[in-house]
Parts: C-alpha cells; structure tokens; sequence
C-alpha cells in the first residue's frame, strides 16, 4: 500500500513492525554495539575502550592504518594500539574505534540508481568531520559529541536498505532534487528514515544528543534545547557536505538550514563561507576514515 493511501494509525503500524523486526535481528555489528556502548558510558577511560579494540583484529589493524597515515603527521610508525591510544589520544581513537566499526556494515557496495553503499557511508562521515568542526568553531563545549551524533545522523537510511529492502528500492526509483528524502519515504512507506532510525537507536540505547540529532537533524528546532546545539552543528555539517555533492542518496536535496539555526551557532554570512571553504581540508584529513 502506497504511504499516501495510509491512514495515520497504518503508518504508525507500519513503522512498529519494521522497529520489531529490527530489533529481533542484530542490525549492526556487535562490535560496534560494544564500542558505542563504552564511548557513551560518562565514566568510560582509556583502558575500557582498549580492551574491546584489542578483541577485534580488523578494528585493530584500521586504527593503526589511520594513525600512520599522512593525516596525522607522526614521525615514527604506530606498531601497536596501545601506543595509538597514548600518541592519538583518548577522543581521537574513540572516533577511529566507531567509525571503524560501523564500517563493517558497508562492506557491500551495493548500487541503485543513483545510491551505493560507499557514498552513503562517505556521507556520514564527512558529516560527522564537519559537524565536530561547526561545533568546535562555534564554542560549543562538548563539541567532540557532534562527531558521533554526525555519523549515526542517517543510520535510519542503513536499517531501510537492510531491512525494508523493496521500500527502499521503491524510494530510491522516486527520490529527486524537487523534494526532500523524507517526504518521498513518508508518501511512499508512511514513516521516514528520521522517525526509524531514531525507534531503532532508542532501544539500543544510544544517548539523548544522539537520539535526538537522528530524529530531528533536518528541523532542529524541535530537539531539546540541552542537545540543540550539537544537533544544529549535524543540520549545518549536512547541507554543507550535500552542497559539496557528498550526499546520502545521490540527490542534492537537503533544504538549507534556517536563519535561526546559523544565528544559534554565530555563523554570519563571511562565518559561512569560512566554514563552507576550510570543511575540504579538514575532509582531506579525514580521507582514511571514509575510504573503505
């Protein structure tokens, strides 16, 4: 049944029954779990997080080919993690150690139409660098969350590609630059990729920032104003990246943020063109994350 056909109480059902499949079936790597599980944790160190790392040969060996890579300018070689924890330190590796793990889940680099796999993931993390940049610039304290909150913003486009595989084709057949992604999900499959994703994470137990940036990341105003920030950052980071065409689903649709959401963040109009401009750098340095 076409999204536009269904009642409102059949949309809910709709998006109830694809949650509960989901959540009967482990839709990201156990490893990934566990590291989100850790980075979350308020008391979480050093030692915690290694312990994990070290259990997984493939996470192991990205960590220490992103700390010996270019980006980060060491002079001797990186031979071993516990050496990567203490040169890169502890939020530089917390992101290795996500990033590298959610990886696992784009290993297929299945193309349709327009999407592949790869772009998507290329997309999630370019957000997740600009929205730690955006936040950095614009004085936010914990702006180190922006990154995680970046890179799990679209996770509800992944679980529609895994687990509603037929929607998804039927969206991407539909989806053009002349409406947002969202509204062609909620015509076509009655719920969209925000209202999923943010379900899914919600009984994984990801954090507030994170549940919210992933609800609300194209209309932020509606976030708590605790976690409005960091999830302006990710709403600012995804126009930019989708503007440089590093877009989600291969169609530049993202509508341009608000007025009040760059005035929160103190981005004026020369602040725009900075942070639009000094984003490819800070991408470029970032390259070994986002290339599979």
């Amino acid at each position: 049944m076409a999204g536009s056909m269904m009642t409102a109480s059949e949309q809910v059902a709709a998006l109830e029954r694809l949650v509960k499949r989901i959540d009967d079936v482990s839709s990201l790597p156990d490893i990934a779990m566990r590291v989100i599980e850790v980075v979350c944790a308020p008391d979480t160190g050093v030692a915690d997080l290694r312990v994990i790392v070290e259990s997984d040969p493939s996470l192991v060996a990205r960590i220490l080919r992103t700390a010996n890579s270019s980006a980060y300018g060491l002079s001797t070689r990186v031979d071993n993690i516990h050496r990567a924890i203490a040169l890169l330190g502890f939020n530089a590796v917390k992101d290795l150690a996500v990033t590298a793990s959610i990886a696992q889940i784009f290993k297929d680099k299945t193309n349709i139409g327009t999407y592949n796999r790869a772009a998507l993931w290329k997309h999630l993390v370019c957000v997740a660098v600009g929205a730690r940049m955006i936040a950095s610039r614009s004085g936010i304290q914990q702006f180190d969350e922006a990154y995680m909150c970046g890179l799990l913003h679209d996770i509800g486009i992944v679980l529609l590609d895994q687990h509603n595989h037929k929607g998804f084709v039927q969206v991407l057949e539909a989806v053009s630059a002349d409406e947002p992604t969202m509204a062609t999900e909620r015509r076509i499959l009655g719920f969209d990729h925000t209202q999923l994703g943010s379900e899914v994470s919600k009984k994984w137990g990801f954090p507030e920032s994170v549940l919210q940036t992933i609800r609300h990341h194209h209309d932020t105003s509606r976030c708590d104003e605790a976690v409005r920030p960091i999830a302006q950052a990710v709403e600012v980071a995804n126009f930019f990246c989708t503007k440089k065409n590093i877009t989600a689903m291969g169609v530049m649709n993202v509508p341009a943020p608000s007025g009040e959401t760059f005035a929160a963040l103190s981005i004026g109009r020369n602040e725009l063109k900075v942070l639009f401009q000094d984003l490819d750098a800070e991408l470029e340095k970032s390259r070994d994350l986002y290339e599979l």
